[in-house]
């Protein structure tokens, strides 16, 4: 491996976009958003239950159910700011798992187009670091094997394997155009 691939850019990207694959991160966020909202309203129903119960239990307790009534559009307003703030942080949340998939994507199709002196390098905090880890080795190893190959076929040229050596370079060629080791 060359030492350009080896070491890591000096400088830290940051990405200033934050819905980099909007439509994987709009599903996640509605999940996440939609869970604890039907977490709120089964909280919020046992809540109305249980105080149904004892003021049924308890006639004297009415006044505590009308002063929570009044108090109906303070939650409700909380609730929404409650939301607003999920919503919020799974956009974050969201944004350290889609970037990191996008860079992948990125990589693959570079890596695919010959260019196996290709690396992946995430953000500090962004996820799949250990994919990271795992996709340069894969890369470096390839790397390698088509080194050996290329010392191979530079020594089966003038043997009686060049035909053979010719023809897996016309294959490689195929596959990856811009091929480079």
């Amino acid at each position: 491996m060359t030492d350009n691939a080896q070491t890591k850019p000096a400088q830290q990207f940051q990405r200033k976009t934050i819905l980099i694959k909007k439509h994987l991160q709009y599903r996640y966020m509605a999940l996440i958003f939609f869970s604890v909202l039907v977490a709120f309203i089964v909280v919020g129903l046992d809540i109305l239950w249980t105080v149904s119960k004892v003021v049924n239990e308890h006639p004297m307790m009415q006044p505590l159910l009308e002063e929570l009534s009044a108090m109906v559009p303070v939650f409700g307003i909380k609730m929404l700011l409650y939301m607003g703030i999920v919503l919020l942080v799974s956009a974050v949340i969201s944004h350290q798992m889609a970037g990191p998939i996008f860079k992948f994507e990125k990589s693959c199709a570079t890596l695919a187009e010959g260019d196996l002196t290709h690396r992946v390098y995430l953000r500090r905090g962004d996820q799949l670091t250990e994919l990271q880890d795992q996709f340069n080795n894969m890369a470096g190893t390839v790397n390698e094997v088509l080194r050996e190959y290329e010392t191979f076929r530079a020594g089966a040229e003038s043997g009686p394997l060049a035909e053979r050596a010719a023809a897996l370079r016309k294959k490689v060629s195929e596959i990856m155009p811009k091929f480079k080791v």
